[in-house]
């Protein structure tokens, strides 16, 4: 495969995906048609994606004299594995939220709209792991962004849905003005040094991330503008990242919005942010000392803590699972911390990796199996919302006697968020808490494994009631059963491959993480500045 077909392959697939969708949309056809094209589409992309892994590094879109050459290094956007990465998990999820949605979407209309702006918001996502430069990456933001507001709200006939739509896209537009203005002080910033820069540097554009990591990397020239962009940056990906205090906004729109939607935020959305940290922020205080490290340790304990403490007392499942989320966004943190704290020190005996290295790839790892955990928890609430009319967690009491299958799913989707071996979620926990052992930050691991320990409590109570309580329909003290509960409920082929697929990874990640952990580790290495 050439190095153009290796590059423009998978966003040309999906830009062909759209057209199709639309083209089948003003045909007025019938709405089945439009999840098989995307899933397709979807296939051959994550299909070229996998093909191109270790093909080197490209920039493209270099300059206006060769814009489609791929030799250049002041590229808009850079092809590596970082990128590769990345694409693979967003579009493992536009996958299974696209064959979730074959029949949750059944009954609405314009349903090829549905998967168009699915498709939309993935190459916006693709984009931003991709991008080279902060205007390209803001404007790949917003395409990655936009999207998403629409799909919040298009189950129109439900209240809840219109409140969750405007709560996202007011905080979506207060975000990105944040991460604008952040942008902004850091083009006052670097304009003035690209003139001094040694060649090639001093050709570069300086919202050129290499030019940005320069005017950064140097803790000792900073000035307060340096920090409050980097404050407004933060602030900015903190809000997508649903980190503590920016989290929110995350359990009301979880709640509120489509289930399928629910899922393409906590498995994609949540990694827009950190793909923009690493790209942005990481790379640029590899080279700083300790205060950086201490800010996220500090934002990681605050993240996590609440969002497992919080979980405990939570009667909705939906609301259960997006204090989960905001909780795993601190675990994520906590390699953040790590790699900032001690970026250049080499991890222990004769791993050939430094612990800014092996840090990133433990985050980038948790966030792969963050993504397989929701999509099995998420498709297996929509599958119960389906068939009992409820989405309180007391009603999934006996779920074990109607849906066998279904709660298995959902327990090892559990336990693997809960860090159960050998299982996904163990290997990339087990992955965090040694980045943060490796950048001597101890004390920040034991804090961690004491969430971990606290998150038993409302996991296994999930999977109690699933389990080991008694039907309603069966209890003696019960006198009105609902007709739901005893009303049979086949379920969808749909789901049921949403949901075996994605148990199937779980397990094959946490059985053999080898070959993931090495992909992660050659990603970290294409961040990290030379």
């Amino acid at each position: 495969m050439s190095d153009f077909q290796t590059i423009f392959l998978p966003f040309l697939i999906l830009f062909g995906t759209i057209i199709i969708c639309i083209v089948l949309e003003a045909l007025d056809l019938d709405y089945r048609i439009f999840a098989p094209v995307t899933i397709i589409g979807g296939l051959f992309s994550l299909y070229s994606v996998i093909l191109g892994i270790d093909s080197g590094i490209t920039y493209v879109f270099g300059n206006s004299t060769d814009l489609f050459g791929l030799s250049g290094i002041t590229g808009l956007f850079v092809i590596d594995n970082f990128s590769r990465f990345f694409a693979i998990i967003f579009l493992i999820v536009l996958l299974f939220v696209s064959t979730s949605s074959i029949d949750y979407m059944n009954s609405e209309r314009n349903v090829g709209i549905y998967y168009i702006l699915l498709v939309f918001a993935t190459i916006g996502m693709l984009l931003v792991a991709a991008a080279n430069d902060l205007i390209a990456l803001f404007v790949a933001w917003e395409l990655g962004s936009l999207p998403v507001y629409a799909l919040a709200a298009f189950q129109k006939t439900r209240p809840e849905t219109s409140e969750s739509a405007l709560k996202l896209f007011l905080i979506g537009a207060m975000s990105s003005a944040f991460i604008l203005f952040g942008i902004s002080l850091v083009y006052g910033i670097t304009c003035s040094m690209v003139p001094t820069l040694s060649p090639p540097y001093n050709e570069y554009s300086p919202t050129n991330l290499r030019v940005v990591v320069l005017a950064f990397s140097n803790v000792n020239s900073y000035t307060p503008l340096h920090l409050l962009a980097l404050i407004f940056l933060v602030v900015g990906f903190g809000y997508k990242m649903a980190a503590v205090p920016f989290h929110a906004w995350a359990v009301d729109v979880y709640q509120g919005t489509p289930t399928t939607i629910t899922t393409f935020l906590a498995a994609g959305s949540k990694a827009l942010g950190f793909v923009a940290v690493f790209r942005i922020i990481v790379a640029g205080l590899t080279e700083i000392d300790t205060i950086w490290g201490y800010l996220f340790a500090f934002l990681a304990i605050l993240t996590m803590t609440l969002g497992n403490v919080v979980a405990l007392v939570q009667e909705n499942i939906k609301r259960m699972l997006a204090y989960s989320s905001i909780a795993h966004a601190g675990y994520i943190l906590i390699a953040l911390a790590a790699v900032t704290s001690s970026p250049i020190s080499s991890v222990i005996g004769n791993l050939d990796f430094s612990v800014a290295e092996f840090s990133i790839a433990a985050a980038e790892m948790h966030i792969l199996t963050h993504a397989l955990m929701k999509i099995v928890a998420f498709t297996a609430v929509i599958v119960i919302a389906f068939s009992i009319h409820s989405e309180k967690i007391e009603d999934y009491a006996g779920l074990r006697k109607k849906h066998p299958w279904v709660t298995f799913g959902l327990t090892i989707a559990l336990l693997s968020l809960l860090g159960i071996p050998p299982l996904g979620g163990f290997v990339s926990k087990v992955l965090l808490f040694f980045a943060a052992i490796y950048a001597n930050l101890i004390w920040l691991a034991i804090i961690g494994i004491i969430n971990s320990a606290i998150s038993i409590f409302y996991y296994i109570r999930v999977i109690k009631l699933m389990i080991v309580d008694t039907p309603i329909e069966d209890r003696d003290d019960v006198t009105v059963i609902p007709v739901e509960r005893v009303t049979p409920f086949s379920i969808p082929l749909s789901y049921q491959l949403s949901i075996f697929i994605s148990v199937l990874l779980i397990i094959v990640i946490g059985i053999l993480p080898a070959p993931f952990l090495e992909l992660a580790l050659s990603a970290a290495r294409n961040i990290l500045p030379p």
